[in-house]
């Protein structure tokens, strides 16, 4: 808005051509689908479907995810009115490990104008390296055991636990080493971060000393880490959590005193947030899935986690009398994440539902994969766009972190790009001047179809040691933009000419174009009106024409 009140103040009208046909009678177009552009193998993804349709009001049509010619997901659902934008969640597995085009596409009803813009096409890695999440319990129980039981058949996540089984004895699982864990709850930033999540049980707050306390607020906040805490006799405000400085941390306000924990039975069910969330998806059908959630078996104890903190979603609750209260509340924090489950007794789900339902290890495996899915390694590559349309600039970027996730701003950063038809680069990433840790690179894919950029960090020095790696993928399409918009944005023309003080001109009125827009106003060109006698120049040349005629008649001989 701004830039055209400047084109009006210098009086530089612009003028708009409206071409093309200015509304579509029958077409269904697709305008944006948002989806993660990583997973983990056979991870729950979630996909928003946006786009718009004319013609088909009330009817019903279909969503669907390919990979190549396997369909992971379909779903039909019902048109809403003509040009508004309708957004429908769509979920599916994730799949193998590898590079996946997922084609995602509304099916052509009768008497659709063009096919060509129901599909849209987006680039997504899966993933199959493990993820490890430290589980810190502070009483031996059955929720702790139910827990490591569904991640078992997890292959992306490793559980490592240390369960105190007394006042000064822990009992560890899952570790990679003797050393692991030996010490205790982690006391240096390179020990604790190596953890993608970490799950908090019945715990005192007081068990962690002040240094552990803010390591574990660093931890969320500088690390991108997520924490999970569990209800428990010993958690929350009955483990003295609300009065600590890692309050913060959680995503409720909790109640004030020590007497929040009960051994009643409640049931339980989603919040409308929950409904569509794909940690709580235990069924593909949002009604379905909600009333599976109504039915589950009930939960013998539970805790009162207060009231959700603005920013925080809740996507559960409990029934409890006349009241509701949180179950599963997650928020973001910082570059990190936190939830509260605020019971320890899901592991009725598993001991009460019919033999192979897999309600119980469905839920915690989504929860857990939510919990660290976005935990970043030392090294995370970006780019601003993954798919390019109808050009092939590419500007590829990468955070660079040391052991304890600083900045590491002496890196040695290369990318290693592979694409169609044997493409193959190795680039390096100069550091940025504004930004510690930062590095960046500018590339062309010359060729339409896949890329998979490979970006390396080594540190700095004689003998350098790789920081860490992590890999982007992108696609180039050509010729396909144009197949999107193909209607005329009569409006748009019209309030661009309208402010500027220009105007909107037909098709049929160009032949006078020429003529209407020849002159302005705006300083660049000046109309200026002299008698033609007035102008010195125009008098001497008009007097030298008669007398240049007379030399040369004198010259050949003719006077």
């Amino acid at each position: 808005m701004r830039g055209r009140e400047a084109l009006r103040n210098r009086r530089l009208p612009v003028h708009t051509i409206g071409f093309g046909r200015t509304e579509i009678a029958h077409d269904l177009e697709m305008e944006n689908v948002s989806v993660a552009s990583s997973a983990v193998v056979n991870s729950r993804l979630s996909a928003a479907v946006s786009f718009v349709q004319h013609g088909y009001v009330g009817q019903t049509a279909k969503i669907t995810v390919r990979d190549g010619d396997k369909t992971l997901s379909t779903r039909e659902i019902k048109l809403v009115p003509n040009g508004v934008l309708q957004t429908e969640p769509l979920f599916f597995s994730a799949g193998a490990a590898g590079a996946r085009n997922l084609q995602f596409a509304i099916e052509p009803l009768t008497g659709e104008e063009n096919l060509k813009n129901n599909v849209m096409a987006r680039p997504v890695l899966v993933s199959d390296a493990k993820r490890r999440i430290l589980y810190i319990e502070g009483e031996p129980r059955w929720e702790f055991k139910f827990i490591r039981r569904a991640e078992e058949d997890d292959p992306t996540v490793q559980l490592v636990s240390m369960l105190r089984t007394s006042e000064n004895k822990i009992y560890r699982q899952g570790i990679n080493d003797p050393g692991e864990l030996a010490g205790g709850f982690p006391v240096r930033p390179e020990d604790l971060f190596g953890y993608a999540g970490i799950i908090v049980g019945s715990v005192d707050a007081d068990y962690f000393t002040p240094l552990q306390q803010e390591l574990l607020r660093e931890y969320v906040d500088r690390r991108g880490g997520g924490v999970l805490f569990l209800g428990g006799r010993s958690s929350l405000s009955d483990g003295g959590w609300g009065a600590s400085s890692m309050n913060e941390l959680l995503p409720t306000f909790l109640p004030t005193g020590r007497n929040n924990f009960r051994r009643n039975p409640t049931t339980v069910e989603l919040t409308a947030e929950g409904r569509d969330s794909p940690i709580t998806r235990l069924l593909d059908d949002p009604a379905k899935n909600a009333e599976r959630w109504k039915k589950l078996t009930y939960l013998a104890d539970y805790q009162d986690a207060g009231s959700p903190k603005p920013g925080a979603t809740e996507l559960a609750q409990m029934n409890v009398g006349r009241r509701k209260l949180p179950l599963l509340v997650t928020q973001s924090y910082g570059h990190g994440r936190t939830a509260i489950m605020a019971t320890g007794g899901t592991w009725r789900w598993q001991m009460s539902e019919a033999v192979g339902d897999p309600s119980h290890h469905l839920f915690w495996q989504q929860l857990l994969r939510w919990l660290v899915a976005d935990s970043p390694g030392p090294v995370t590559a970006a780019m601003p766009a993954r798919v390019l349309m109808d050009e092939g600039h590419v500007q590829l970027a990468a955070q660079v972190r040391d052991r304890q996730f600083q900045p590491a701003g002496e890196a040695h950063v290369t990318a290693h790009i592979v694409g169609p038809e044997g493409t193959n680069a190795l680039l390096d990433l100069a550091p940025s001047q504004d930004t510690p840790g930062s590095y960046q690179a500018e590339w062309t894919a010359e060729k339409p179809g896949a890329y998979l950029a490979e970006v390396t960090a080594e540190s700095a020095g004689k003998q350098p040691q790789e920081l860490g790696r992590d890999v982007v993928t992108f696609q180039r399409e050509d010729g396909v933009a144009e197949n999107f918009h193909t209607e005329q944005n009569q409006v748009l023309l019209k309030q661009l000419a309208s402010q500027t003080g220009g105007r909107y001109w037909e098709t049929s009125e160009l032949k006078d174009l020429p003529r209407d827009i020849s002159y302005s106003e705006a300083g660049i060109s000046v109309r200026s009106t002299k008698e033609l006698w007035s102008m010195p120049i125009v008098f001497l040349l008009l007097l030298g024409l008669p007398i240049a005629e007379w030399l040369l008649r004198r010259k050949w001989g003719v006077i």
